[in-house]
């Protein structure tokens, strides 16, 4: 997690550019782009830690700039999230082995979020809401665990909140990282796999993201 932030906080605010100039050379009320990036996530209430579930973030934005500094967007995009675990345990039948855990959740998700620029860092914070198009769940053991698609089933919304930095690295290139985590559980302790929670809270979805942006 450290290097990911270290990362995040070079790539962003390494060097200072002029406020007026952060989105386009020629400011406009609109303007749109497309986003490609990738997804670094766990989900906080399974056995597991550590961000290893890397997925896709792609889709596109709308900003409206209130002023040179001031503005906010709002996105429809594509994104992958969930989980990855190995652990390594006893069996009776093969001695020592590793077990494999899989978590695949598959979102259609609109995040809206506010700017605020200084020092050539875009600011943003906001809200995200997603829906839940595909999730698969699996276990690689020893012997076979049974994972139910109805008792064991994922709420098919999620509300995230936002916190993000962002900055301008060529022309109409720009470059974003974020955090992202869950206000409402993704599922139930009651509807976790036997074996596979952990707390009596339910399962939230905790990732962080790099992306680019191409803004027309």
């Amino acid at each position: 997690m450290r290097f990911l932030l270290f990362v995040a906080a070079i790539l962003v605010c390494g060097r200072a550019l002029p406020q007026a100039n952060f989105y386009e050379e020629e400011p406009k009320v609109f303007s749109g782009g497309l986003i490609l990036g990738g997804n670094f996530t766990q989900v906080d209430g399974d056995t597991f830690y550590g961000y290893h579930k890397v997925g896709i973030n792609a889709g596109g934005v709308v900003y409206v700039h209130f002023s040179p500094v001031y503005g906010a967007s709002m996105e429809l995009d594509y994104t992958q999230k969930g989980s990855r675990g190995e652990i390594v345990t006893e069996s009776p039948y093969i001695g020592e082995y590793v077990e494999k855990y899989f978590m695949n959740l598959n979102y259609v998700e609109v995040p809206v979020t506010f700017h605020a620029i200084s020092h050539g860092c875009d600011f943003e914070a906001g809200l995200s809401y997603a829906r839940l198009i595909h999730s698969s769940e699996s276990v690689e053991a020893d012997v076979p665990v049974v994972i139910d698609p109805v008792l064991n089933r994922f709420n098919t919304q999620d509300l995230d909140y936002i916190f993000g930095l962002g900055r301008k690295i060529y022309k109409k290139w720009y470059a974003n990282a974020r955090f992202q985590y869950s206000i409402t559980s993704i599922r139930s302790a009651d509807r976790i796999p036997a074996g596979y929670g952990y707390g009596n809270n339910g399962q939230y979805n905790n990732m962080f993201n790099l992306r680019l942006m191409y803004l027309f």
